[in-house]
């Protein structure tokens, strides 16, 4: 044989063998993982003696997949983008009035626009895209110095004689911090949305006479929806556009410390739809409608007023039910939202998951249908009395929030363990991913949930509740992948 033919077919089995290995060999050089480990999950130490960075064992830290195959008792996760589920919206938290208080003090602007950085950049923060503000003061809130009211409480429109007016959002820095938030996102190029809840009408609109308890007066409806119109209209003004408005938080139960209002089932239906023909008047509103923004057994309200919609051929008024998880019902009820009125989308608009289990109910959410996770309160003091007035201002109340501001006149803050779990989801399931089918597997060992993201690329997230490591092995298709999940951590896979 010459040199020749021997060359020509060494060339040949040469390119037949890389052909045969090339799909599995790009397979496994286009996985990657990253962990992040709980550390205090809701302890008062975050606020008391914060503990250093340095004890989080994991942070977003890159990982190792297996070479081989693990053992035999690997928790198997069958991936298969074929089945598809919901759309994602985004993840993300809140901007209410503690929040920019904290993130305000003692800093220059451009250490306020770190923070948000923090928050908002894919690649050096956590990639948050979904942000809630309020409509007028909440419970997380402190207006004494642009308001007369004890506890500086406060709405845009204080009796009916007084014009219309967020001055007192401008002044306590609201407006100044979604702006920055908005170049921090347009710098790194992430996308991010606003959307709004109100805590209570003016005072004028309500029984009570009060921001405080009461409901909506009968047939203010219309002059509520113009109110709600009005916010909209100031926001874009400053360069703030709302995606989308709930319509009234947590509407099931009346507050008394604290500004809130109970709507009937009926009352939410009619303000849905003096909502939705207000913003139908020229110039038409984008802003799209939001029920519910409450606990999931509340499920059969929506449900209530998304039949009577329907029936006078009105249920596109409604875009999407919000829920939160305060109370023993179960995100399953999302589901049996879904299966009744499938045309409806589903979010999750407040409530903090802290640790391991926090992210595993955070799981369950997305596995229930919900197109969206938003955290509630981002940044606080370490004293919390200093700016919160609602009842939630001492450490028995307060749970740590991602940020917590340290005494003293310093900029330093301290960064939660959570922020790091929550990245786990944030930073990799980007807003427009499709839920993929995946096994959910045991708290006894892991869960997991899948998404395939708009570029394509596959992206399964696993929780650790256990105190020992957990292998597990990934099958999509024909190909696999292996690896360990640290005790009490969160691991994230993306397969490109």
């Amino acid at each position: 044989m010459n040199i020749f033919l021997q060359r020509t077919l060494f060339s040949l089995f040469f390119l037949h063998c890389l052909f045969l290995f090339l799909p599995e060999f790009l397979w496994c050089q286009t996985i990657s993982m990253s962990m992040s480990s709980e550390l205090y999950p809701e302890d008062p130490v975050w606020f008391t003696n914060p503990p250093d960075s340095s004890e989080i064992r994991y942070r977003l830290t890159e990982a190792t997949l297996a070479e081989t195959p693990v053992q035999n008792s690997a928790v198997v996760f069958h991936v298969d983008p074929s089945q598809t589920f919901q759309t994602m919206l985004g993840i993300g938290t809140s901007l209410e009035e503690t929040t920019v208080y904290a993130m305000l003090k003692n800093k220059s602007d451009d250490q306020t626009k770190a923070i948000l950085r923090r928050l908002i950049d894919p690649a050096g923060g956590i990639g948050m895209s979904l942000f809630r503000i309020t409509i007028g003061t909440s419970d997380f809130s402190d207006g004494r110095a642009v308001s007369d009211h004890p506890q500086g409480f406060y709405s845009y429109q204080e009796n009916p004689q007084q014009p219309f007016s967020i001055q007192n959002d401008i002044d306590l820095g609201i407006i100044k911090v979604l702006n920055m938030a908005q170049e921090v996102a347009a710098d790194c190029g992430q996308q991010i949305r606003f959307f709004a809840s109100p805590w209570s009408p003016p005072p004028w609109m309500k029984t009570s006479n009060s921001l405080i308890g009461g409901t909506l007066k009968k047939g203010f409806e219309k002059q509520l929806a113009q109110y709600l119109r009005r916010f909209i209209e100031a926001y874009a003004a400053q360069g703030i556009p709302v995606y989308a408005m709930t319509l009234q938080n947590e509407a099931n139960f009346t507050p008394r410390t604290y500004p809130g209002m109970k709507l009937s089932w009926k009352q939410e239906r009619d303000l849905a739809l003096a909502a939705y023909n207000e913003f139908q008047k020229t110039p038409r509103l984008e802003t799209k409608i939001w029920i519910i923004d409450h606990n999931f057994e509340y499920w059969k309200k929506a449900d209530r007023i998304l039949s009577s919609l329907e029936k006078i051929g009105a249920k596109h008024v409604v875009d999407a039910v919000a829920f939160h998880d305060y109370s023993n019902a179960k995100p399953a009820a999302m589901g049996k939202l879904k299966m009744r009125h499938p045309g409806v989308g589903l979010q999750f608009s407040e409530m903090s998951k802290f640790g391991v289990k926090g992210m595993a109910d955070i799981q369950r959410y997305f596995v229930n249908g919900a197109q969206s996770y938003v955290y509630w309160v981002t940044m606080s003091t370490q004293n919390p009395t200093e700016h919160i007035q609602g009842p939630y201002n001492s450490l028995d109340m307060l749970s740590p929030t991602l940020f917590i501001q340290l005494n003293g006149d310093t900029p330093d803050y301290v960064i939660n363990a959570d922020y790091y779990l929550l990245g786990q989801f944030s930073r990799y399931i980007r807003p427009g991913a499709v839920r993929i089918g995946c096994d959910f597997g045991d708290e006894c060992a892991l869960t997991a949930v899948a998404f395939q993201n708009p570029d394509g690329a596959i992206v399964v997230v696993l929780v650790n509740q256990t105190a020992q490591q957990q292998p597990f092995r990934l099958e999509r298709e024909d190909h696999t992948c292996s690896g360990h999940v640290a005790p009490k951590s969160v691991a994230t896979v993306v397969m490109n």
